[in-house]
């Protein structure tokens, strides 16, 4: 199936944050020890077709809802070291908004082929292992332990208008982590201070070098973790 007419969850922005105002929703990295989105998603998801942010009444283009989606990022807690990967910039990568940027957080769109229940809670974390297994391959004998941390609301620019991230932390003890999607053109373990020089780096202009504002909200969460 083409992606533009994938099947995806979402969810009304009024719904989620209890008003449709954008000024309004609050932005960045929400802790999971404050704010908890489970029971709105959990009794307002809805399905959509994906379409893209220039087909009308299509989820890509229209703000009105929100698109959950599991964002994991996957620790060494023991090496301090994190997955960080640079999204293909070819035609082998769908999402042009996002060609090109380096990222850390491995995640996708919610699927009707997901739903394995009425939960959408359950459904998401379905969600979350696909994509996990479809990206990236953990050399682990142990199943990883993962945990939501928060969400993540940025209304700053088109692609985050219409998504909200469910930020995962995803602890293994793999000490080596290889990329299987060809969406994903390089990808290893990375330091803290690696993925904060990426994120300076960004920030000049000339350098050509561009960041997921999502990973960018993702990593002093990620850092009180690591130390």
């Amino acid at each position: 199936m083409e992606k533009e007419n994938q099947i995806i969850m979402v969810v009304k922005r009024d719904k989620l944050f209890g008003t449709s105002n954008l000024k309004d929703c609050p932005q960045g990295f929400l802790s999971a020890d404050i704010y908890d989105f489970i029971p709105e998603i959990n009794l307002y998801f809805e399905w959509m077709r994906r379409g893209n942010s220039e087909i009308k009444d299509t989820a890509e283009s229209n703000p009105d809802y929100k698109q959950p989606i599991a964002y994991s990022v996957v620790v060494n807690p023991l090496l301090k070291r994190i997955f960080g990967y640079k999204r293909a910039i070819d035609k082998s990568y769908h999402e042009s908004r996002l060609a090109g940027n380096w990222c850390w957080g491995v995640g996708g769109h919610v699927e009707k082929i997901d739903e394995i229940s009425k939960q959408a809670y359950e459904i998401i974390e379905k969600s979350r292992d696909r994509e996990l297994s479809e990206e990236i391959e953990i050399k682990s004998k142990k199943s990883p332990l993962i945990k939501l941390l928060g969400y993540i609301n940025d209304d700053s620019n088109n692609v985050g208008k219409v998504h909200l991230g469910l930020l995962y932390i995803v602890e293994t003890g793999a000490n080596e982590i290889f990329p299987k999607d060809k969406e994903i053109s390089e990808g290893n373990y990375k330091s803290l201070e690696e993925l904060e020089d990426i994120c300076r780096r960004a920030k000049d202009n000339g350098s050509g070098i561009k960041v997921d504002s999502w990973s960018e909200i993702a990593l002093p969460p990620i850092r009180d973790i690591l130390r």
